[in-house]
């Protein structure tokens, strides 16, 4: 049993600044104070815990999307478009809402009813769009990926209605992993954080571990970061020619 915490990306780095600390040790005094406390409170057995801001994550990290540019999955372009920093996500223009009393005339985040960024920015791409057909037939061939049902249900719909080629790097702050071919970009937050499942297993430093322990059984997640999971990750891993995990399981907000 994993968990851990993903500690990069601009909302850690606000935050950081806010408390006139370094995001490094911003991050350090959460996961003492806040984080791994919580874990003895539940009464958690966890077999590990992961940082991604540890060396055994970010190196790894750099190997999985080098790999992943050498072979030409990875390719440069520009984004416009909306960015709520809260989620650390790209949002499409139709899941925004109008704005009401202070926020009139914004769009806002769903999830957070926070008005969104307008981002333009030089970024590389990662050719997402080309998996919607390869995963459309994987959650036809294991009908039990995404549970529950109604889950499953918005992640059909999703793909169903194509998928854009996806940003997976920032370039206008650098509290990230640097991109291994051109380090004036860090990546994108959660095509880092995604990793942290297989960096712990062993992914590039234990094979004999990363073949015992994976693909993991099943990833317990909560419901506004089911698109990451069951969209965005195995689209990573069948780029990389890695297994997908077995199973997907979007909970409620506890």
């Amino acid at each position: 049993y994993l968990t851990g915490t993903d500690e990069h990306g601009q909302k850690v780095l606000q935050a950081a600044e806010r408390g006139g600390v370094t995001p490094q040790e911003w991050t350090d005094r959460l996961v003492e104070d806040e984080w791994k406390p919580v874990l003895e409170t539940i009464d958690v057995a966890n077999d590990d815990f992961i940082r991604t801001t540890e060396q055994r994550h970010t190196e790894r990290v750099r190997d999985f999307w080098q790999t992943l540019y050498d072979a030409g999955q990875v390719y440069e372009g520009s984004y416009e478009g909306p960015y709520c920093v809260a989620c650390e996500e790209f949002k499409l223009p139709g899941e925004l809402l109008e704005g009401e009393g202070d926020h009139r005339g914004q769009k806002l985040c769903p999830i957070h009813s926070r008005p969104v960024e307008m981002l333009s920015e030089k970024n590389y791409f990662f050719r997402l769009s080309e998996y919607a057909d390869k995963l459309l037939a994987f959650y036809d061939a294991n009908p039990t990926f995404v549970q529950p049902e109604s889950a499953r249900n918005e992640v059909l719909s999703f793909v169903r209605g194509g998928l854009q080629d996806l940003s997976i790097t920032r370039s206008t702050f650098d509290w990230g992993i640097p991109v291994p071919w051109d380090d004036s970009h860090v990546l994108y937050v959660w095509i880092d954080a995604l990793l942290n499942y297989a960096t712990a297993a062993g992914y590039g430093t234990d094979p004999e571990r990363f073949a015992r322990l994976w693909p993991a059984d099943v990833h317990l997640v909560g419901k506004d970061i089911l698109r990451f999971h069951a969209v965005i990750w195995p689209a990573m891993l069948m780029a990389a020619g890695v297994d997908v995990p077995q199973g997907v399981f979007a909970h409620g907000w506890l």
